[in-house]
C-alpha cells in the first residue's frame, strides 16, 4: 500500500475546493490518503464520496507518507519543506497561489496525477542551506531552509552593518537593510527582487544579496556550495536585526553573534511530471 499526505494551504479557500478532485485522482485500493489533523470533521463530504481518509499531525505524516501533495503556492511548499527533507519525502505541488515556481501542476492538469501513480515521474533534487548564530561559543540557533535565510533590520529607519567573510577570509562591509543569503531554489524569489542574480539549480551555489545597500560599490556575490560563510550584522542605534529562514520566525540577532551559512545535508525532492526546463519555467513564470 502507498500513502499519500495531502497538506492543503487551509487559509486558501481554492486548495479547500479542489481537495475533493485531487482525492479522486488518487483513488485506488492501495492508496492510504492521510490529511492534516486539523482537518478532523471538516471532511464529511469526501468520506462518502472517496475512500477513508485519515488524520494525522504533520509530523507524524510525512513519516511514513511516500509522497506529499500540496495544495497552495510556495509558501506552502517552503512551510513543508524542512520537515520533508528530514524524512527525504518527495513534494508534488499543485499551484493555487500566485507565482508558484517550486509547484507542478495547476488545478487544471489534475489528470496528469495519474503519472504519479504510476511511476512516471522524476525528481528534482534541489539544494537547501544550513544556519546556525553562534554566541559566546555556543550555538543558540539552527536551522534549514530551501529558499533564502534573510538578516534584516527590525526598525524601519535604522541602518544594518553587515560584514562578510567566506572560509576565514573577509568578502565585504556595507550598511543597508540586510541581507540575502540565497540557493538557487530562492534566487528567483527575494534575491531576485533585491537585484541578485538567477541561478539555475543545478549550480548548487550560493548567492549573497545586499538588501537596498546604502553603497554604491555594493554587490552581490556567488559562492562555491563549499564555502563557510560567516555574517556579522548589528543596527545602528541598539536595534534589533533579525535572522529568518524561508521567512519562519524571527530569531533576534546580537551584534556579536556569528551567522554560519554552508550547504545543508538535507534535500528538498519534487516531483515532476510534465518534464519542463528550468528555462521553460523561467519563462512562464516571470
Amino acid at each position: 500500500m502507498r500513502t499519500f499526505f495531502i497538506y492543503p494551504n487551509l487559509r486558501k479557500q481554492s486548495a479547500r475546493e479542489i481537495l475533493p478532485s485531487v482525492c479522486e485522482q488518487l483513488r485506488g485500493r492501495e492508496i492510504r490518503l492521510i490529511l492534516p489533523n486539523q482537518m478532523r470533521g471538516t471532511m464529511h463530504a469526501l468520506h462518502d464520496e472517496v475512500m477513508a481518509l485519515d488524520y494525522m499531525d504533520t509530523a507524524e505524516a510525512v513519516r511514513i507518507a511516500d509522497a506529499a501533495v500540496v495544495l497552495g503556492g510556495d509558501g506552502t511548499m517552503l512551510r513543508i519543506a524542512r520537515a520533508a527533507a528530514q524524512n527525504e519525502l518527495p513534494l508534488l505541488g499543485i499551484n493555487v497561489g500566485h507565482v508558484g515556481f517550486m509547484t507542478e501542476l495547476e488545478p487544471a492538469e489534475l489528470d496528469k496525477m495519474q503519472a504519479l501513480l504510476e511511476g512516471d515521474y522524476q525528481l528534482d533534487s534541489r539544494m537547501m542551506l544550513h544556519v546556525e548564530v553562534e554566541r559566546h561559543g555556543r550555538r543558540v540557533y539552527e536551522n534549514d531552509a530551501l529558499n533564502d535565510i534573510v538578516i534584516a533590520k527590525g526598525t524601519a529607519f535604522r541602518v544594518v552593518r553587515v560584514g562578510i567573510s567566506a572560509d576565514g577570509e573577509e568578502v565585504t562591509r556595507f550598511n543597508g537593510d540586510g541581507v540575502i543569503a540565497a540557493t538557487p531554489t530562492g534566487s528567483t524569489a527575494y534575491g531576485l527582487s533585491a537585484g541578485g542574480p538567477v541561478i539555475e539549480p543545478s549550480a548548487e551555489n550560493l548567492a549573497v544579496i545586499p538588501i537596498c545597500a546604502h553603497a554604491l560599490a555594493a554587490k552581490s556575490f556567488v559562492f562555491a556550495p563549499e564555502r563557510t560563510l560567516a555574517i556579522t550584522a548589528a543596527c545602528e542605534g541598539g536595534s534589533e536585526v533579525f535572522i529568518s529562514a524561508d521567512g519562519g520566525q524571527g530569531f533576534a540577532v546580537r551584534p556579536d553573534d556569528r551567522v554560519l551559512i554552508t550547504r545543508s545535508a538535507l534535500r528538498t525532492r519534487l516531483i515532476r511530471l510534465k518534464g519542463n526546463s528550468f528555462y521553460r519555467i523561467l519563462q512562464q513564470k516571470l
